[in-house]
């Protein structure tokens, strides 16, 4: 039996004492697979409630509010499963991952501004300046929501981005 030959990553530092090369080696962050770890979890159980909301009563809803709440809570779905990949590509440490959560944010961001502009249109009928109200008051949550998830998102590229193949 041969001794397999070790290798060793990492850089090489100029001379050090004595004219020897000093090697520095650098383990993985364990921020991506943390990260990834909490995208499974929080990807999984939006799937889980996602799912569970087709089973609800909505006899008092008119055709078209059933179809766009079907059609809102398979978005929601779509998103979750998106944010749960990619947690399973973050714990890889592939760098793929980002760019999944950013799509599966970008789903949930055009649910979000659909749902507000049906809810403005439906209480403008009502009264035109609560409708003006609730359109406002719906974009800047999406947006607040689009700026934040992103940067949580971007935070194991932020971090450290080279430990991402």
């Amino acid at each position: 039996m041969q001794p397999q030959d070790a290798q060793m990553m990492g850089q090489v530092a100029p001379a050090g004492a004595m004219g020897q090369q000093v090697i520095i080696v650098q383990n993985k962050s364990g921020g991506p697979k943390v990260f990834g770890i909490v995208a499974i979890i929080f990807g999984g159980l939006g799937v889980i409630f996602g799912l569970l909301n087709f089973g609800t009563d909505l006899g008092e809803l008119g055709g078209g509010y059933v179809a766009l709440f079907y059609v809102l809570t398979a978005m929601g779905i779509a998103s979750s499963g998106m944010f749960a990949y990619a947690g399973v590509l973050l714990w890889q440490y592939k760098k793929s991952g980002v760019w999944w959560g950013f799509g599966s944010i970008g789903i949930a961001v055009l649910s979000g501004l659909i749902q507000t502009f049906v809810v403005a249109s439906a209480l403008s009928d009502l009264d035109e300046t609560l409708g003006e109200a609730a359109a406002g008051f719906g974009l800047i949550l999406v947006g607040i929501q689009a700026v934040c998830c992103s940067m949580v998102v971007a935070l194991p590229l932020l971090m450290n981005g080279a430990d991402l193949d």
